[in-house]
């Protein structure tokens, strides 16, 4: 019989410990984001990055806002960047990013005064810009898409957060052609996301007038009716999912106390309930839960523009704040093992052991666009300056809390540069109001008295 060495026999019962507390354990861990921060045109770490969509547990995908398109083949462990060689007309606000056909052919949509959409057909080694397969009779010509899914062969998608009208864009040609039609304002509008889960039926996710909104197809798009409003948080449904019989969305508020909220469905989308996890402080002075995730029915987690996230393991009865993770946006399931989601990191849910000893606090996001208001408390007028650091889609409202009523100050995309706006509210009720700037970074909300 072969006698181990005592120093190699402790190393090795070292090893079968961690490697089997480690698959015991699922848990939330960094995965490394060398090449999302030093690309070709760029060296800032404050950049989120903004989809991530994984073919398995080890291909997968990550678009950043400044126009990166990344990919990993061992799970997240490395990364490279895709669209190096694209020229700077093709650098824009990426937010979404989609595959089918088993991984070769692959969408991204993107925000800004072009709206360039990309196209892939060999498992995102190269991509080619496809804005003039993609009808848009808009007086801008902008083809901004927020959100993307797929079914079959058929890609899909809707845009954009700051329309005053909702487009759907299809191709059920894996890309290669596309239509797009407008989604009646009666219904919703302000898209951010869509989920198909057959050929005819899908969910597309946004708002009402004011208020967070899901729209229901049967039709493969043809129509929607709405099967969600809400009145009382307003703001927008950001992510939605669908899991067997159950739909979840996340609420962007913009009124409500808790800042962590979501939707959920347990008959398809009948019927609806909000659920609120906690209130948590931001740490941009910014509002907005954006990611939503469910591994079964039960276990789930949210997250937004904050610190953390929240978890549930009996259907949103009760939450946990965990304290990991930054800026979670999009959670994506493969199963309940294998969760990762994009935020100042890319992240995974899942045993392991590795890059833990990544500080959670390091690229901490330093916000790019800010807004100033003055003066406060005002009377007459309110100055607010905008102050930009890279083009992008503007939206600056002001919201009468008492009353929620709403004063549309600009809706339009503005180069990077000061902007000055200014508004009269001498003939407006006094009281408390809500300085609203959303844009394609991070949305902000400024508190602001009107006195007399």
């Amino acid at each position: 019989m072969k006698i181990i060495p005592m120093k190699k026999l402790l190393t090795l019962l070292l090893l079968i410990n961690i490697c089997s507390s480690s698959i015991a354990q699922n848990k939330w861990m960094n995965l490394p984001n060398k090449g999302f921060y030093k690309g070709a045109w760029h060296n800032d770490s404050t950049y989120r990055i903004e989809d991530v969509y994984f073919v398995d547990t080890n291909v997968g995908y990550a678009v950043a806002l400044p126009g990166l398109i990344l990919k990993t083949i061992n799970g997240g462990i490395s990364w490279k960047i895709k669209n190096d060689s694209l020229d700077t007309n093709t650098r824009c606000s990426f937010r979404s990013i989609e595959f089918l056909d088993g991984g070769k052919y692959g969408i991204t949509g993107s925000l800004g005064v072009r709206g360039n959409v990309l196209r892939t057909t060999d498992s995102g080694e190269t991509w080619i810009n496809i804005d003039p397969l993609i009808p848009d009779n808009s007086p801008k010509m902008r083809r901004n898409i927020c959100g993307l899914a797929h079914y079959g062969d058929t890609f899909f998608g809707v845009g954009y957060w700051g329309s005053d009208t909702g487009r759907f864009y299809k191709s059920t040609d894996k890309g290669a052609s596309w239509t797009m039609t407008y989604v009646d304002t009666n219904v919703i509008r302000n898209l951010v996301d869509v989920v198909f889960t057959s050929a005819d039926t899908g969910f597309i996710a946004g708002a009402y007038k004011n208020w967070s909104a899901v729209a229901k197809t049967t039709d493969g798009g043809v129509t929607w009716s709405r099967v969600f409003v809400d009145s009382v948080i307003g703001g927008r449904i950001w992510k939605i999912q669908v899991l067997e019989n159950y739909v979840f969305g996340s609420i962007e508020p913009r009124f409500f106390k808790d800042t962590v909220c979501m939707i959920r469905s347990e008959d398809y989308g009948m019927t609806w309930k909000i659920i609120a996890a906690g209130s948590i402080k931001s740490t941009v002075n910014a509002i907005g839960t954006q990611g939503v995730g469910f591994a079964t029915p039960a276990k789930g987690w949210i997250g937004g523009y904050y610190k953390g996230i929240f978890e549930t393991i009996d259907s949103g009865k009760t939450w946990t704040y965990v304290n990991f993770g930054n800026e979670v946006n999009r959670i994506f399931v493969i199963d309940s093992s294998h969760v990762f989601a994009g935020g100042i990191f890319p992240y995974k849910y899942g045993s392991g052991i590795y890059y833990n000893n990544i500080s959670n606090a390091a690229g901490e996001h330093k916000v790019l666009n800010e807004i100033k208001v003055s003066p406060n408390p005002a009377k007459d007028n309110v100055r607010m300056e905008i102050n930009l650091q890279m083009g992008t889609n503007v939206l600056l409202e002001v919201f009468n809390v008492d009353s929620r009523k709403t004063y549309r100050i600009v809706n339009n995309y503005y180069e990077k540069g000061t902007h000055i706006f200014n508004w009269d509210c001498s003939s407006v009720p006094a009281g408390n109001y809500v300085v609203w700037f959303d844009n394609n970074e991070i949305p902000q909300a400024k508190k602001l008295v009107v006195g007399k």
